[in-house]
Parts: structure tokens; sequence; C-alpha cells
């Protein structure tokens, strides 16, 4: 993939008013006739890759990671969100409707002018940026917002089914749309750093988005199975983990892979999870461990590798000495003073997902292409190609008793594998336990929300205040109370 480098400075002025001024952007409504009162579609496009790939590993590194209990954060004046305590997450609420407001703009713009090729990858992110507000947060200020521009700060909730499903806007007729626009398109795209305007590794991406909704959604919608059936068979879904959506980050600010450029107290109190460091010791998964964590303080001097070596440490208040010792950090050679580009990329979506989301439905009979083996094989190898693991190393891994295919436990090896392939990939991690349970993640006495694995965000207190009304007509929904045990409609 492309790096965003060479952009940076062409975004830095539309970056920073996305990140920092979107309450200001949103109330506002005098024009300063000294700016453009229009961004390009180019830079708008590119602005919204930048920070929905940006805000996919900021949020990951930050707080899904915790959440997801890949990693555990060592001191409570850090780790009360990612042990459950209710919480807004209010900046990336403010993104996502930043960045869905302005693919609806490219939208417009391409309707009107003909092109049909970003009309599509409007849809596509459009439908990205509402899927995360919605699969986060619940029902949402949907059909009637992104409408700041006129005036509407106070747009009503739809429902999360609505979201999905709306004929004039939702996901999935979206992502429908956006197949068939691109499927015909002969029309330029630019200002893509994403596939360089590659249309048929946007149509691959757009296709593997809809085949995660529709595998989400399969309990709700009666037409889930045909359609995975569909896009299967169209053949245009990505090929290998070279075709995955992802975006190399550059080595410096503001767009950094975060733990680049975190402050080195934060960075030290991130350790490995015990669910994450059992999984790696109980598949042999001797390549991922040692490339991505430590050896432990215990374990320092040891030459060689041995499991031993390396530790978990579970979810915590504040940890003691023996478990900081015992626990292992991330590997700052590749995290921070060496950068990694190939670790260190910002994914929205990889091939090892899709691979898994295809194993799934071909387990449950939703689709009758191919086989749950051979996708979940090609899956664990996909997730070790995202790290440039060799096929020698990868072969080796498949060979492992606990990672050979097996019908009988084969839901639970193809959920656990796409778990850990998702580190670092936004909060997929919570959102799949939230569907399946699986795995089991720890609501352990450090937990703090009643020892419960939150179901959602709360909303932010801009709702609070500037949507009033239509905010507490939605908690009536949910018995009076802003609940993040709240289940989502899926």
């Amino acid at each position: 993939m492309n790096t965003i480098s060479k952009y940076i400075s062409g975004l830095l002025i539309l970056s920073a008013a996305t990140f920092s001024s979107c309450k200001k952007e949103f109330q506002t409504l005098n024009t300063n006739p000294n700016q453009l009162e229009k961004a390009n579609d180019p830079s708008l496009l590119g602005n919204i890759e930048v920070t929905s790939f940006f805000n996919s590993a900021y949020n990951a590194w930050t707080l899904g990671n915790g959440m997801s209990q890949y990693a555990t954060f060592s001191q409570s004046y850090y780790n009360t969100l990612a042990r459950y305590i209710p919480s807004s997450n209010q900046p990336y609420w403010q993104v996502l409707y930043t960045n869905a407001r302005d693919a609806n703009q490219i939208i417009a713009d391409s309707k009107a002018n003909g092109n049909t090729s970003m009309q599509a990858l409007g849809l596509i992110m459009r439908s990205y940026s509402f899927a995360q507000l919605t699969d986060l947060w619940g029902d949402i200020p949907f059909k009637n917002a992104l409408q700041g521009q006129n005036g509407n700060f106070t747009a009503s909730y739809d429902s999360q089914q609505t979201v999905y499903t709306d004929s004039g806007m939702g996901v999935l007729p979206s992502l429908r749309a956006a197949d068939s626009l691109l499927k015909s398109s002969v029309t330029a795209i630019t200002g893509d750093l994403v596939y360089g305007g590659d249309v048929t590794k946007w149509r691959k991406f757009c296709n593997g988005l809809r085949l995660r909704y529709l595998l989400r959604a399969s309990g709700k919608l009666s037409t889930a199975a045909a359609e995975m059936q569909s896009i299967v068979s169209s053949g245009m879904i990505f090929q290998s983990a070279s075709e995955s959506a992802e975006l190399a980050l550059p080595t410096s600010v503001p767009y950094a892979f975060p733990s680049v450029t975190e402050r080195s107290g934060d960075y030290s109190i991130k350790y490995l999870n015990t669910l994450m460091y059992n999984f790696y010791v109980n598949t042999g998964d001797q390549a991922r461990l040692s490339m991505l964590f430590s050896k432990n303080v215990n374990n320092q001097s040891a030459s060689g590798f041995n499991f031993s070596y390396y530790g978990g440490m579970p979810v915590v208040a504040d940890a003691n000495t023996t478990q900081v010792n015992s626990g292992s950090g991330f590997n700052s050679a590749i995290f921070v003073s060496s950068p990694s580009s190939i670790v260190l990329k910002a994914r929205l979506l990889t091939y090892a997902e899709v691979q898994f989301i295809l194993a799934e439905a071909s387990l449950k009979n939703l689709i009758s292409t191919g086989t749950a083996a051979t996708y979940y094989t090609n899956g664990v190898a996909g997730a070790y190609a995202d790290y440039g693991i060799d096929a020698t190393t990868t072969a080796a891994y498949l060979t492992n008793p606990n990672v050979v295919f097996n019908p009988v436990n084969g839901l639970n090896q193809i959920l656990t594998q796409k778990w850990a392939a998702n580190l670092n990939v936004g909060f997929e991690g919570w959102l799949e336990y939230r569907r399946t349970g699986i795995p089991a993640l720890d609501a352990t006495s450090a937990n703090l929300n009643n020892n419960k694995i939150s179901s959602r965000f709360i909303y932010p207190p801009d709702e609070q205040t500037i949507n009033a009304v239509n905010y507490k007509s939605e908690l009536q929904k949910m018995g009076g109370t802003d609940n993040p045990n709240y289940k989502a409609w899926w």
C-alpha cells in the first residue's frame, strides 16, 4: 500500500480541523472569506482515508486492544476505559460523523459530474463510518443527520436495523450500489491513498465490508446467505494479504502509528494480556509472540526462544511487582525504535478476516462455495502474511495439532484465530466477542461495569446538550438510562 507521508502537508490544515474542531465545525455557520469554502473531492477523499485508517490504529492502540483483551494496561490512571467503565469515546464519534459528512459531499458532487467511481468510493467510506457508529453506539442519528450546513444539529435517532438496511442510505444497500457502480465504471479516481485508484481492489474492499456486515446481521436478515453467496461467486473479494485495506503510516506526527510518538510512560504500561499469551502458547505461535512482544523482565538475558520467557498479565487495576516482572511488553524494536513498515500498517479490513468470515459462513451453510477448512487455513496463513512471516514458518505453524482445522471444534478455532488476527484493528476483537462470545473475555474483579463486558459506548456529552430532546427520547428505548450493556440489534 502507499504511504501517506508525501500527502501529509497537503492535509494538515483540513485534518487538524477534522480532529480538533469537529464541534466548532458543526456549530459555526459563518463563512470565512479568506478560506476555501469547500474542499475539492480528491482532498476530501484523502482526508477521509487518512483519518479512517489512523483512527483504526489509534483507537486500537489506546483502547481497543485493552477492551478486546489482546493487551493489559497495567495502571489505573490509564486503564479504566479498558476495564469497561461506561465511556462515550466522543472524539471518535466526531471523526466518524465528519467523515460521513465529507463522503456525502463526494457522493453529491460525483453524481453531479458523472464520476461514478468517486461516487462509489464516497458510498463505501460513508458506509464504513456509519457501520462503525452503529456497531459501537447502537441507535444513532442517521437519516436526518449530516445537516449541519443547514443549521440542523438535532437529528432524531434511527435503529441499528435502519442504519444497516435503509434503502436510501443504509450501509448494506449503499455498499451494493457501490459495487454495481464500480463494476461498470470507467471514470478516474483521484486522491486515493489506499489503492492508487485501482477500481478492482476497491470492489474487493467493498465486498469484504459487505461480507463482514452480512455475517454480523445474518441472524436477522433472511437475504444474508444469498447475498453472501453472490459475492463469493463474483470472485470480487481479496485474493491475498497484499490486497488488504491497509495504509502504511509515517513515523512523524500527526499520523504516525501511535506507539511511535506515545509518551514513554504510557507505552511502558501496555502488556500482553493473559488470554492472548495462552493462545500463543496453546497453538505454538512462536512467530507472532516473539515478533510482537518482548521477553519479560525475569528473562531479559535468556538466550534463544522459550514460551516461558514470555508471560501474560490479567486485567488489573494496578499491577503488582510480580505481575510486571512476569508480563511481556510490546517489542519496542518494531513498535518504537525501528518502526516496522509491515507490522505498523493501519488496517480496516484484511484478507485474513475475509477468509475467516467465509470459513464461518461455510460452516453455517450460508455459502456453498469452498470449504470451511480451506477458508480457515487461508485465514491463518493470511494473518501470518500480514506481518511478513515467511512461508516455511507459516507452513510449520499450520501443522500444529491445535491449529489444524477440526470440524468438531471448528467454529471456536475460526473465531479465536480471527480474534488473534485482528490485533491493532480498531475495536474488531471486542465487536466480534459481542456477536459470538468467543473467545471468552475475562470480566474480572478489576471490571468497572458490574462484572460485565460492555456492549456499547454511551452517547457523547454533546448529544446530551446539543441534541437533548432526541437523546432523551432514545434513552427511553433502553429503560431510561444510557445503558452500556444494551445489546446490539444483530
